[in-house]
């Protein structure tokens, strides 16, 4: 499920920053105070403003400076309390009277950014681009032969057989730094079990070599806001502890997870395990997949499947490759098909 590039994604990809706007306008009940001019309200308030602002949030754990009309005073947050203390001797050598202004631990803003925004280091669930496509990071890997990512056979230039397809992220008109070459994708066979006319594998994989210039993190995959609303915002990050090399065979209702750049984080249970699946529109059978019933969208390829274990920790099982026509349904290779045909990998922190 690549998808090809759509004029919101070739669209330079800007963070959404949260900005915390100073109000000017006169303050009301404002606070007895002999050197506050009353008469001169506003443009008092306005001069403390801007004098305490470049000081103030030049102190560490300062957050927001602002000028509060509803107490009509100067408001300042700190992101804990100790930073109040360093506030207050700013203040009192600015010359701004304790009433006039008042502390509030806060929580820090953060720029937002979303699975198809730029990521240094690269992580798992974030947006590649190659040839006119977008498709879903896997994961990141050690390999025997070089730090890597895994992603889908389908999300390079050819689906089997390894032609050097080179990666951007998230897209080559936004960051045109090569951040991996594809290094194995191996040939899909015919004859024995792959059925007449056909050409099968065991997983929809293939793993690209990183660049030297371009980090990545191995065991992290971003996390949105939360599972099955759709969000592609990115919240944190899921820590990849464990990896289950052994399992082809998922039992009925066993609940996993993928994170990809088109329909965020998605979660559902396992509906048909070790299934082999005839892929629409050609000739590519992918033999003993799982289904699960979760959401999926056209660019989520390549997309890690885990199982939660506790909190944010994660046991990788698979990616994601396809998906139902509904968008309902989607279909992963499992990870110890994928190590059968690239060869052993580490994708814990």
């Amino acid at each position: 499920m690549r998808h090809p590039q759509s004029a919101a994604v070739r669209a330079a990809a800007i963070a959404a920053t949260v900005l915390v706007a100073a109000c000017q306008d006169a303050p009301t009940g404002l606070p007895p105070d002999a050197s506050f001019d009353r008469g001169r309200g506003q443009e008092q308030m306005a001069a403390w403003f801007n004098r305490a602002t470049p000081e103030v949030l030049a102190l560490p754990g300062a957050v927001f400076v602002d000028h509060d009309e509803a107490s009509g005073r100067l408001l300042v947050g700190v992101a804990n309390a100790a930073a109040i203390r360093g506030v207050q001797s700013s203040m009192t050598r600015l010359g701004i009277p304790g009433t006039a202004y008042a502390v509030q631990v806060t929580e820090p803003i953060y720029q937002l950014a979303t699975l198809r925004d730029v990521f240094r280091p690269t992580q798992g669930g974030i947006q590649i681009h190659f040839s006119q496509y977008v498709c879903t990071l896997g994961f990141n890997v050690t390999h025997s032969a070089g730090r890597s990512f895994i992603t889908n056979s389908h999300c390079t230039a050819r689906q089997g057989g390894t032609e050097g397809t080179v990666y951007y992220q998230p897209a080559s008109n936004v960051d045109g730094t090569v951040i991996a070459t594809e290094a194995a994708d191996p040939e899909y066979f015919k004859g024995g079990i792959c059925p007449r006319g056909k050409k099968c594998r065991y997983s929809d994989a293939a793993r690209a070599l990183y660049s030297s210039n371009t980090a990545s993190t191995r065991g992290a995959i971003a996390k949105t806001t939360g599972a099955n609303n759709g969000s592609l915002t990115v919240s944190g990050n899921f820590t990849v502890t464990g990896q289950d090399n052994g399992t082809t065979n998922f039992p009925k209702g066993t609940v996993v997870n993928k994170v990809g750049r088109t329909t965020g984080w998605s979660s559902g249970q396992v509906t048909n395990s070790c299934v082999h699946t005839s892929v629409q529109g050609s000739q590519v059978v992918q033999l003993c997949q799982t289904f699960v019933s979760a959401r999926v969208g056209g660019g989520d390829s390549g997309s890690p499947v885990f199982r939660i274990t506790s909190g944010d920790n994660v046991t990788l099982v698979g990616i994601l490759w396809g998906g139902s026509s509904s968008g309902n349904s989607f279909v992963f290779s499992p990870l110890k098909q994928i190590q059968d045909e690239l060869g052993a990998m580490t994708a814990t922190q």
